[in-house]
C-alpha cells in the first residue's frame, strides 16, 4: 500500500492551558523581580508589578487568565512582601485594605481590557465582513451576468451559427467554474479560520499532485510554456493530496491571471534535510516591491484593476501549507517574475515501495 492515512486537526488559536501557564509564569517573574528589588523599593511599590501582569493577561489571554492573575497577585503579594513574610498571616490589618484595593483594581483593569479586546475583535470582524461582501458582490455579479446573458440568448430560440452557440455554452461553463472556485475559496477560508481544517495525510509522489494540478489549470495557462524539474529520486511526501493539489492550482491560477499569455512557468523541487522544497516560478511582472508578505493577507489583491478574484487564493495556500507543518514564502524568480517556495516536512517514516521487479517475482 502506497499511503498511510493520518488525520490531523488544526488546533484553535487560543489554548486555555497554555494561557494559564503563561499567566502563572508572569506572576512568578513579577515576584522574582520584586525580590531582587526588595532593598530598593517599599513593599507597596511592588503592587504595580502585579497590576502590569493583570493588564498583560487581560489583553493577551482574556477574562479567565486575567481573573487568575488578579487572585494570584493578591496571594503572592501577601506571601512574599507583607510582614510576616512567607506566610499568609497579616500582622497589620491595614494591609487588608491594600489587598482589597489590589484585587478590585485588578478586576476593573481586566474588565476594561476585555471590553477593549472585544471591541477590537468586533471592528476586525466588521472590516472583514465589509471586504468579503465587496469582493463577493463584484466577483459573483460578473459571472452571473455572463451566465444569464448566454443562457437567455440560447433560450430565446434565435438562429445561431454552430460556432456562436458553442461559444455561449463555453461561456456558461467557464463562468460557472469561476463561481465554483470562488465559493470553494470562501468555504476553505472559513474552515481555516475556524480551526477545523482536516489534513488527511498520505504518502504520495509529489509528481502525481503536481501533474493533477497542471491538468486542472491547463486551459487557464493557455500557451504559456510550462517546465517541470522533479527529480526521479524525490522521496514520497506525507500530505493531503487533495489540499496540496489545491495549493498548486491556486498558485498556477494566479499565474494565469496576472502574467502575460506567453510568460514561462517552472515548477521544481529538491529534497532537503527532513523536508521537500518546491518552487513555483513565472516570467511575469513579479510582485510589487515590499508586498512579499502582504500577498498572503486575506483580500489583498495589489494593483490589478479589472482582474477578477477575491484575494483569498494565496491566503488559503499558506493556511493549507502551515496546516501541514510547512512554510510558504514569496520572492523574486530568476525568470523575472514571482517565485513561491513551499517547504513540506517529511513527518513520520515513509512506507517501503517494492521495486517493479520484486513485484513480478512475487
Amino acid at each position: 500500500m502506497l499511503y498511510d492515512p493520518v488525520m490531523v486537526r488544526v488546533p484553535r488559536r487560543l489554548n486555555t492551558w497554555r494561557d494559564v501557564l503563561v499567566t502563572v509564569g508572569l506572576i512568578a517573574v513579577a515576584t522574582g523581580l520584586g525580590e531582587l528589588a526588595r532593598g530598593h523599593f517599599a513593599a507597596p511599590d511592588f503592587v504595580m508589578l502585579y497590576l502590569l501582569v493583570v493588564v498583560v493577561a487581560a489583553t493577551r489571554f482574556g477574562r479567565g487568565p486575567a481573573l487568575l492573575a488578579s487572585a494570584l497577585s493578591v496571594l503572592a503579594y501577601d506571601f512574599f512582601f507583607v510582614t510576616p513574610n512567607f506566610t499568609f498571616a497579616v500582622a497589620d490589618e491595614r494591609h487588608l485594605l491594600t489587598f482589597a484595593t489590589l484585587f478590585i483594581v485588578s478586576l476593573t483593569i481586566s474588565a476594561v481590557a476585555e471590553t477593549a479586546r472585544s471591541a477590537s475583535l468586533n471592528a476586525q470582524t466588521e472590516e472583514m465582513r465589509s471586504s468579503l461582501l465587496s469582493a463577493v458582490s463584484h466577483d459573483l455579479r460578473t459571472p452571473l451576468a455572463a451566465i444569464t446573458g448566454a443562457a437567455t440568448t440560447l433560450r430565446s430560440g434565435a438562429a445561431l451559427e454552430p460556432g456562436a452557440r458553442a461559444e455561449l455554452l463555453d461561456t456558461i461553463c467557464e463562468e460557472a467554474e469561476h463561481m465554483e472556485r470562488l465559493v470553494s475559496n470562501l468555504l476553505d477560508m472559513s474552515r481555516l479560520q475556524s480551526g477545523v481544517l482536516e489534513v488527511k495525510r498520505e504518502w504520495v509522489p509529489l509528481e502525481e499532485v503536481v501533474g493533477a494540478a497542471l491538468g486542472a489549470v491547463e486551459k487557464s495557462l493557455g500557451s504559456r510554456p510550462v517546465r517541470t524539474e522533479l527529480p526521479a529520486d524525490l522521496p514520497l511526501v506525507p500530505v493531503d493530496p487533495v489540499l496540496l493539489e489545491q495549493v498548486f492550482r491556486n498558485l498556477l491560477d494566479n499565474i494565469a491571471r496576472y502574467t502575460p499569455a506567453t510568460a514561462p512557468v517552472q515548477l521544481s523541487a529538491r529534497a532537503t534535510r527532513g523536508a521537500v522544497e518546491v518552487q513555483v516560478d513565472d516570467g511575469g511582472p513579479g510582485l510589487p516591491a515590499g508586498s512579499e508578505v502582504r500577498v498572503f493577507e486575506k483580500f489583498y489583491r495589489g494593483n490589478h484593476p479589472g482582474t477578477p478574484g477575491a484575494g483569498l487564493g494565496l491566503a488559503i495556500c499558506r493556511g493549507i501549507v502551515e496546516a501541514h507543518g510547512g512554510t510558504l514564502d514569496a520572492g523574486t524568480s530568476p525568470l523575472g517574475g514571482a517565485r513561491f517556495t513551499l517547504t513540506l516536512p517529511l513527518i513520520g517514516v515513509a512506507p517501503v515501495v517494492p521495486h517493479e521487479g520484486a513485484e513480478r517475482a512475487a
